[in-house]
Parts: C-alpha cells; sequence; structure tokens
C-alpha cells in the first residue's frame, strides 16, 4: 500500500510543479500545496491503517515561515521607486523572459515581477537643471541661419536702420523642426500659452506634428535656395487691403523671388492688380477656416494650390498641431476641435512634407514683445489681444528676406479703400479689439521711412475708393 501512496504523491508533485511553472506561484504556495497532499495521502492511508501521526518536514515548515511574494516596486516617472531607495538604471529598457515575467534591473539587485499592464508611454520628465535665464518670456533660442547672407540690403547688414523701439535680434531662430522637440523644451515652453509656447499641449500631439518636419529643407524658409545664396532674395508681401484694387501692381508683384499671402489670397479675377503666385501661405488653422467662410462667395474656398507653394503654420494652439499631422499623414483628424476633418479637402492632392514651415513660438513671442508690444497685451484686453495674421507674415519676411516689398497694408489714408480689394461693394475698414491696427500702421510708416521695407502707399488716381462702382 506504501508504494500507491508514494507513486500518488510523486504524481501529485509534478503536478504541481507544472501549475507552479504557469501560474507563477511563490514557494510558500507550493509548501502549502505539498502539506495539503501529504495529509490527503494520509487520510487514504488511515482508511486501511492505524493513524499515524501526521508531521511536516523541517524544510517544507522553514520555507512556509521565511518564503516571501514577489516584491511589487512602483517606478516614478523620475526613475525611483516610491519608496527612495533603489534607482532603476534604464526605465524604458524593460526586459522580458519567456513565461512574460518583467525583469527589472536596479543597483542592488536583479528581481522579476509579472506585470498587470504592458509599459506605457511616459511623458517628458523635468530637466534636472534649466537655466533661469531661459525661464524668462524674453529668452529666445537662437539661429545664425539668415546672418550668412551676403546681400547689402538685408535688414542684418543695416541694424541701425531699425527704429527705436524695436529690440531687432539678428540671430533670432525663425522656424522650428524635429530636433526642438525634447523634454527641456517642453518643460520650458509649457508656462506660455497660444502662440508663444506649448501651455496645456500635449507631448505625443507636439512630438508626432514636428516629427514631419525632418529635413534641411524645414530648416529655412525658401526652397531651392541656400542661406549663403549669391545675390538679394527679393520678397513680396501681399495684405488683402483694398488699396489693391485698381493698383496695376499684379504684374510687379509677380516678378519678385518669392511671393507672401495670407488669409482669404484670392488671386483669380484679380491677377492685374495682385498678380498670380503664391510662394508662401501664412496661416493658423483658424485663420483658414474662418477666411473660407467669410469669403466663400468671393471665391476663396480653400488656400492656394500652386505647385511652389509652401504653407506657413503659426501654431496658435494644439489644434495648429493636430492638424499638420493629419495634413502630412494625409489622414482625417481624430481627436480635438476638428475631429473628423480631412484636412485632404484643403489641398486637393498629398503634399510632400517640405511643403510645410512652422513658425518658433520663441519667434512669435519675439516678434510681440520687440516689435509688436501694444498696450492691449495688458490688462483687461489682454486675453484676446493677437497681433493680425498680415502682421507676422510682414515682419517674417523681413528677418528672412533681404529686400522685402509690402502692398495691401494698412495706411493711414485707409479710409478711403474699402476693407479689402475682392469685395464688390464698399466695405469700411473696422477696428476691432483683438488686433491694434494703429500701432501697425504707424510702424509700417516707420519701416519704409527707414528704408528697411517699400511700402505700396496706393496710387490716388486708380486707386477704388467709396465712389467707386464696379460690380
Amino acid at each position: 500500500m506504501w508504494r500507491l501512496q508514494w507513486l500518488f504523491l510523486l504524481c501529485l508533485l509534478m503536478v504541481l510543479g507544472l501549475l507552479s511553472f504557469y501560474l507563477q506561484k511563490s514557494l510558500a504556495d507550493v509548501g502549502l500545496a505539498l502539506n495539503w497532499a501529504i495529509r490527503t495521502s494520509d487520510t487514504l492511508e488511515n482508511k486501511t491503517q492505524v493513524n499515524p501521526k501526521l508531521t511536516i518536514s523541517k524544510e517544507l515548515a522553514k520555507a512556509e515561515r521565511t518564503t516571501k511574494p514577489p516584491q511589487t516596486f512602483h517606478i516614478a516617472q523620475n526613475g525611483e521607486t516610491m519608496n527612495g531607495n533603489q534607482t532603476i538604471f534604464e526605465l524604458n529598457n524593460f526586459k522580458t523572459d519567456l513565461n512574460g515575467s518583467l525583469v527589472v534591473v536596479t543597483r542592488r539587485y536583479r528581481t522579476d515581477a509579472t506585470p498587470n499592464l504592458k509599459p506605457r508611454k511616459i511623458g517628458p520628465r523635468a530637466p534636472s537643471t534649466v537655466s533661469p535665464d531661459k525661464w524668462s518670456p524674453t529668452w529666445f533660442i537662437r539661429d545664425d541661419t539668415y546672418t550668412k547672407s551676403k546681400c547689402p540690403s538685408a535688414i542684418r547688414k543695416s541694424p541701425e536702420k531699425v527704429p527705436d523701439g524695436q529690440k531687432f535680434i539678428p540671430d533670432i531662430a525663425v522656424l522650428m523642426w524635429d530636433e526642438h522637440v525634447n523634454h527641456e523644451e517642453y518643460v520650458r515652453l509649457q508656462q506660455f500659452k497660444s502662440s508663444y509656447g506649448w501651455k496645456d499641449m500635449p507631448y505625443e500631439d507636439i512630438e508626432s506634428s514636428l516629427s514631419h518636419l525632418n529635413t534641411s529643407a524645414h530648416r529655412y524658409m525658401f526652397p531651392g535656395r541656400t542661406p549663403d545664396h549669391a545675390g538679394c532674395i527679393r520678397c513680396a508681401v501681399v495684405g488683402n487691403g483694398g488699396i489693391m484694387r485698381g493698383s496695376g501692381k499684379g504684374r510687379e508683384i509677380d516678378a519678385h523671388d518669392f511671393v507672401w499671402r495670407v488669409n482669404a489670397a484670392i488671386t483669380e479675377g484679380f491677377e492685374d492688380d495682385v498678380g498670380r503666385r503664391t510662394s508662401f501661405y501664412v496661416h493658423s488653422v483658424k485663420s483658414m477656416k474662418r477666411s473660407v467662410s467669410r469669403a466663400h462667395r468671393y471665391g476663396f474656398s480653400h488656400p492656394p494650390r500652386d505647385n511652389d507653394t509652401v504653407y506657413v503654420s503659426i501654431s496658435k494652439d494644439r489644434r495648429d498641431y493636430v492638424y499638420l499631422d493629419a495634413a502630412i499623414s494625409w489622414k482625417t483628424i481624430r481627436s480635438g476641435e476638428n475631429k473628423t476633418h480631412d484636412p485632404r479637402s484643403e489641398y486637393g492632392v498629398k503634399p510632400a512634407n517640405t511643403k510645410f514651415r512652422m513658425l518658433h513660438p520663441d519667434f512669435m513671442r519675439y516678434l510681440k514683445y520687440h516689435w509688436l508690444n501694444s498696450s492691449r497685451g495688458y490688462g483687461r484686453f489682454e486675453g484676446t489681444y493677437q497681433p493680425s495674421k498680415g502682421a507676422y507674415m510682414l515682419l517674417t519676411a523681413l528677418h528672412t528676406c533681404d529686400v522685402t516689398n509690402a502692398y495691401g497694408f494698412i495706411t493711414a489714408d485707409h479710409r478711403q479703400y474699402s476693407d479689402h480689394y475682392y469685395e464688390k461693394d464698399f466695405q469700411k475698414f473696422v477696428f476691432y479689439t483683438n488686433h491694434d491696427f494703429k500701432m501697425e500702421l504707424k510702424l509700417w510708416d516707420r519701416l519704409d521711412k527707414a528704408g528697411l521695407i517699400t511700402l505700396y502707399r496706393g496710387n490716388k488716381t486708380e486707386a477704388v475708393g467709396k465712389n467707386d462702382k464696379r460690380k
């Protein structure tokens, strides 16, 4: 009978061993199970024998007393356990053995623990040290790309011409690309909202968007040119002011190396006045959609689609990053304010990633504090004031082009002209609280008189005024 008993025990132990391997039971659990098996076998034996005293081996009893369940480590984002006793060498370098247990390497020892969830991608960790001056809103990333121009008429060759009050920085960074997104920059720019930083923006959205801006073309504004180009890059920067209707400046505008446009950039039917070409279309998602909504009846249903058009994005908020990612990936937007919107309806054909540029938040903040620092940016209008997209466009051109000629911008005699050149009936120019056009008017006048730009001021004999009746 004892042979059957030990055969039963042997089979039972083999089964328990397999179960403990797959279920990852601790030694204590195995000991308890073995204890139960011995008791069961002894019970079977007691049916044919006198009840012997049941005992457990000293080794099993010791195992029950000393064996502990696997230790669980709660790892914080800074790489330390919650109790602070151990530091993980490489938080993201997880290794998994064949049975799925997580192998964690610490300074003190190696241990296995079975994870309940797959390791998820964590947000960026705060940098250990950040220079105090970088937290200032007037600290900006530098880039010497545009200082390499050899053109004598470039603004960087004549900084003394910059009007008093405008603090020109020759090596200010203008564009943003994939290398600009990292943990330290994310933490720094999180303190600035709207166009000036990344406040309340998910790291993943920024990273996904900027990952597309990964070529040398994204580091320089002008396609087909190099920073140390020969000669001068001449730019026509075209606003939408009514002063352009009847101007006859179309051919002159198209003769420039590059033509910049903004908002409802309508050219069809107005080629004689504003030209045909669009080299750069400056926009935020909001300004583009608003322009389509307001000027659709005049023929503006989508942004310019010229083969050589480059789309310059003003990153006003999260949706600009999400939209850029969707446009380049050629997919429908799946989250945020523009969820379910399809950028493919805007561009017609899939644009190459080299057709996009994005202005750096530091550059936007630099323009605000150094060039467009309106009193409306403080006090009760602080939450609503933004420089106009036209102002952003003209100053971006001034900081990148060698020669900048401005058309269609507000002038002192703006009341003589309709609000926009494409309007059939006269529309009075309206000053809104979200922009400071009076400040911009004075700035364009000063830059023109300083010789830094050439501002088209209208042709009184040809310009369309209040009495124009053309339809």
